[in-house]
């Protein structure tokens, strides 16, 4: 009898750390390079925080990522639109609820909208996307319907709630301060000044609680974070009994990992050792070198899938041209100036070196992969003895023979000499800057590197507090607003305009691609921005990125997609 209870306990042993085995096997462990800015549900722009948004939180539309079309999300359909092309009417699904279990109502989106609208919410970045909406009107008789009447037409009426998350007023406003005022009323300083209410709920949600802490952190998306380790980690956890699980054939509700870890790793050695050890299940962070050396491996290849995928992202060199004239020179306020810089870039070595020649030429603020790329634009070819004659029409010399060009610019003998601005952790960016120090030091131009965390990288270029900066651009198969990176606004406003570019001119185009529904109006008019941009050269545009996707081949459901981020985590499913 003893015997008998010995065994039924060994068995019950074994049955309960295989099932450990099983659930600790159902962990997706994914390799980060950066840790987002934040995960605050209005305040914050880095590329992570989207991706993480996919599965902690939902929109009112997504995008089908097989098709590229609008996809209705908290939204039952796509939305009736007005013969004038102002008024969206939506209602929301049935049987949508938070974590607490109260229902998504109509409430909730004019919330989000209110919240973003704001003026002490602290998303400078991101207002411009939300001017265009003039107020949320909700059904007096069903809670779930609601109509967004828009101040004029605009190319993203719909595709611009693929972009923001829905977010619950019951868990960030539970006074329903917002509620009481209109969203014209919240964008209207001189009202809000009487208002301490309104700035007293601002100060509340722009706490640092809603940036980092996963106790302060609600959405309606299928998994949860439940633990951020600063410099090591940040935790996903499938909810249980959550309402996703009877909309399985939609990607956004889906959760087959329990768990999803990503994991921070910014050295690459160290992450390629992880990934060969089988510590990490998925990357799209590993260099283009370490990932050609992979494909080759046999051994590894026996155990993961490689594949390469086209991003419509492209990467850039940010020059400041209009710097304050003490702290930063001015530089590169001269439209020479800066033709000179795209002359003495090496993109075929940057190409060859860095990215294993995988990546193509951009030219302009669009990916070549995007339907109204004007190819008309031609690359800037690298060309020294171009950019001295450029530098020589513009002034600059080297006037005491000390190898750095000199210039007399408002009564003051300026040097060539300047910082440039990368995150720190990526040896590409950090490898893009030396090669371009290096080849600017041919014209006699002295450049320093200057690494920075995100976060202060993000804050030197709304600031204005830089010279030259790289930085990569995240976009997609939507049509193309220009206003959030190239309108004056976005500069004065501290927005993502970083450059100082813009003119009255400009600004008048990009207002008219934004109310231009007919399509090939549309195409015609980007085309001319983007000539225009060419020509005043604000940026040394580098590449389109290509993707570079590992998956551990114990995962099935893999697929890659252009846009963003590639791979939905979320789909991805272990193999029985």
């Amino acid at each position: 009898m003893k015997f008998l209870c010995y065994s039924c306990l060994i068995l019950l042993i074994c049955c309960f750390q295989i099932g450990c085995k099983k659930a600790q096997n159902n962990t997706l462990v994914v390799h980060l390079l950066s840790e987002p800015d934040d995960m605050h549900p209005t305040n914050g722009a880095s590329a992570v925080r989207a991706e993480i948004n996919l599965y902690t939180n939902l929109s009112l539309l997504r995008v089908n990522y097989k098709t590229g079309e609008l996809l209705p999300c908290l939204a039952k359909a796509l939305p009736a639109v007005s013969s004038d092309g102002l008024s969206y009417t939506y209602e929301i699904k049935d049987g949508l609820s938070w974590d607490d279990k109260s229902p998504i109502t109509a409430a909730d989106i004019a919330f989000t909208t209110k919240a973003s609208k704001c003026l002490y919410t602290n998303n400078p970045g991101l207002k411009p996307y939300w001017e265009n909406i003039k107020e949320i009107k909700i059904d007096g008789t069903n809670k779930q319907k609601f109509t967004i009447v828009m101040k004029r037409p605009y190319i993203l009426n719909t595709w611009f709630w693929t972009d923001f998350p829905i977010i619950q007023e019951g868990f960030y406003d539970k006074q329903k301060t917002l509620a009481k005022y209109t969203e014209e009323q919240l964008t209207d300083s001189t009202f809000l000044k009487t208002k301490a209410d309104v700035k007293q709920w601002a100060d509340e949600f722009n706490s640092p609680k809603y940036y980092t802490d996963p106790n302060f952190l609600s959405g309606a998306g299928p998994y949860k974070i439940t633990k951020w380790d600063k410099g090591v980690s940040i935790t996903l956890e499938k909810k249980k009994d959550h309402w996703s699980e009877n909309c399985q054939e939609n990607w956004y509700c889906q959760a087959n990992a329990d768990k999803i870890i990503l994991k921070l790793n910014t050295n690459n050695a160290s992450a390629v050792l992880e990934l060969k050890n089988g510590i990490m299940d998925v990357s799209g962070m590993i260099d283009y070198a370490s990932f050609t050396e992979l494909s080759h491996d046999e051994n590894f290849t026996k155990n993961y899938t490689l594949k390469l995928a086209d991003t419509y992202n492209y990467t850039y060199v940010a020059m400041n041209m209009k710097p304050d004239g003490q702290k930063h020179q001015k530089l590169f306020n001269d439209v020479l100036v800066r033709k000179a810089m795209a002359l003495l870039t090496p993109y075929e070595q940057i190409n060859k070196t860095l990215y294993e020649n995988h990546n193509k030429r951009v030219v302009c603020p669009i990916s070549p992969n995007k339907i109204d790329f004007n190819t008309d634009l031609k690359p800037v070819e690298y060309n020294v003895k171009k950019a001295i004659k450029l530098l020589t029409q513009a002034g600059w010399a080297d006037t005491d023979n000390d190898q750095i060009l000199d210039k007399l610019i408002d009564g003051k003998k300026v040097k060539f000499e300047f910082a440039i601005n990368f995150i720190s952790g990526s040896k590409v960016w950090e490898d893009l800057a030396k090669q371009l120090a290096e080849s600017m030091s041919k014209a006699n131009i002295y450049a320093m590197l200057n690494p920075l965390d995100y976060n202060g990288f993000f804050s030197s270029v709304t600031g204005h507090e830089f010279d030259m900066s790289i930085g990569a651009w995240q976009s997609s198969a939507t049509p193309e607003d220009f206003s959030q990176l190239w309108s004056s606004a976005a500069w004065t406003g501290n927005g993502l305009n970083f450059t100082g570019f813009g003119t009255p001119q400009s600004d008048a185009l990009i207002d008219s691609i934004n109310v231009s529904v007919d399509e090939q109006k549309r195409i015609a008019l980007s085309k001319r921005f983007q000539k225009l941009v060419y020509d005043e050269q604000p940026y040394i545009f580098l590449f389109t990125q290509t993707r570079r996707i590992i998956v551990n081949k114990r995962w099935d459901n893999l697929e890659v997609y252009t846009e963003y981020p590639g791979v939905l985590l979320n789909t991805l499913k272990l193999k029985d």
